[in-house]
């Protein structure tokens, strides 16, 4: 399974309330489940983005 599937699979089964939402962006912010290992990752087919945290970008900036 490639690590795009396997994204997917983490946003269709993780609720907005238990995903990480670090923010990239006003318009992305993390959708992997809270406490992940790896990049954080936003979006869908090639809209998709990973980044690493940033200490300047906090979390949960999105109400």
């Amino acid at each position: 399974m490639s690590s795009d599937s396997r994204l997917d699979l983490e946003f269709a089964y993780t609720t907005y309330q238990d995903s990480c939402r670090d923010l990239y962006s006003p318009h992305y912010y993390c959708r992997r489940p809270r406490g992940h290992d790896g990049v954080h990752a936003a979006g869908f087919g090639s809209s998709r983005l990973r980044w690493e945290h940033q200490p300047d970008h906090p979390p949960h900036m999105l109400s």
